[in-house]
């Protein structure tokens, strides 16, 4: 079953767009959902929630894994 990783503090609709590049290489990541009337983006896939904090470091995004 895929997991759900929340990506809040988008800025802008170039966000998801700079999300998808930093993810482009993490395994596991299968696609990214925006909701730009939340300002937040959601990773589905099995990627492990540590690679994709390491990879968005440099980014001030809030990262946490959904149930």
């Amino acid at each position: 079953m895929a997991k759900k990783i929340l990506i809040e503090g988008l800025k802008c609709d170039k966000c998801p767009v700079h999300i998808a590049q930093k993810l482009s290489d993490v395994e596991g990541v299968d696609r990214i959902e925006k909701n730009m009337d939340n300002m937040t983006a959601t990773v589905i896939g099995n990627a492990d929630i540590d690679v994709v904090r390491q990879a968005l470091s440099s980014t001030p995004f809030k990262i946490e894994e959904l149930d």
